[in-house]
């Protein structure tokens, strides 16, 4: 289904569509102007209509050629958005929870494994206990979490 899409033609030309410039895009590309033209000129062909008006000081969008490039444009903008969001990172750091014995085991312990999916390289650390935490004087607690009537 999606072996025959032109994306690096669609890729040029969102760049050139967004530069106003075959040069320019070329440049952002890392190839010559000339191979922008050619993929762009084939892209046109494919499409069976105009994307630019070619001027002798640059390219402005046809119409059809400035809708196009706003589906491209966000297309290849959410498709980084999604690349960057599963690339893997490096720790960031951790959250220690002071907490009940039974509220850990019976609670936040099987919630774990699902913020772990949705925060890879995060960590937990669970300090069950039943003694009450300061957390102004331990900084070692990021979190303390009790419930229940508190001390007499």
């Amino acid at each position: 289904m999606f072996h025959d899409l032109p994306l690096g033609a669609l890729r040029a030309f969102e760049a050139a569509a967004r530069l106003l410039s075959f040069k320019g895009a070329a440049a952002e590309l890392h190839v010559t102007p000339t191979a922008v033209s050619h993929q762009i000129r084939a892209l046109e062909q494919r499409l069976g209509f105009a994307l630019f008006e070619r001027l002798p000081r640059g390219v402005l969008l046809t119409p059809k050629g400035g809708r196009l490039f706003q589906w491209v444009h966000g297309m290849l903008l959410d498709l980084a958005q999604t690349l960057d969001a599963l690339r893997p990172r490096p720790s960031t750091g951790g959250l220690t929870v002071s907490t009940t014995h039974s509220f850990a085991a019976l609670w936040l312990v099987p919630r774990l494994g699902r913020f772990y999916q949705a925060h890879p390289g995060y960590e937990v650390r669970l300090d069950a206990t039943s003694r009450l935490v300061d957390l102004l004087q331990d900084a070692s607690v990021d979190v303390a979490i009790r419930y229940g009537g508190g001390p007499r």
